[in-house]
């Protein structure tokens, strides 16, 4: 029976700073790495390790934004050593994690300081 990739997303999407890699997933859901992988990347149209890194860089954008964490400790709470996460997120992004929290949080600041009362 192939897995349910609707489950496998709902488990890396509540999960992701434990989620490593695919065996990771495969191990904790108890499915074949195999089956895995293939099911979720013909249902899905994506590799569950591409899902798992756009997931992994999404959260660090918002962690980037909410908290003033050092960078390195985002990449490590994410599960990759500072230059790795540093990479993966300057690839999917196009900008260093600095310049993305530099620029949401100016753009965050506009938000509000256009949102008060006069």
């Amino acid at each position: 029976m192939a897995p349910n990739t609707t489950d496998v997303k709902i488990f890396v999407d509540q999960h992701i700073k434990e989620v490593k890699s695919i065996h990771s997933v495969s191990d904790r859901l108890n499915i074949h790495y195999d089956a895995l992988r293939k099911a979720f990347l013909r249902n899905e149209q994506i590799a569950l390790a591409d899902y798992i890194m756009v997931k992994k860089v999404q959260a660090m954008k918002d962690h980037l934004v909410q908290r003033d964490d050092p960078c390195f400790f985002i990449c490590y709470e994410y599960g990759y050593r500072e230059d790795s996460g540093a990479k993966v997120f300057k690839k999917l992004t196009g900008m260093t994690m600095l310049e993305y929290r530099k620029k949401f949080k100016a753009m965050e600041h506009t938000l509000v300081t256009n949102n008060k009362p006069h």
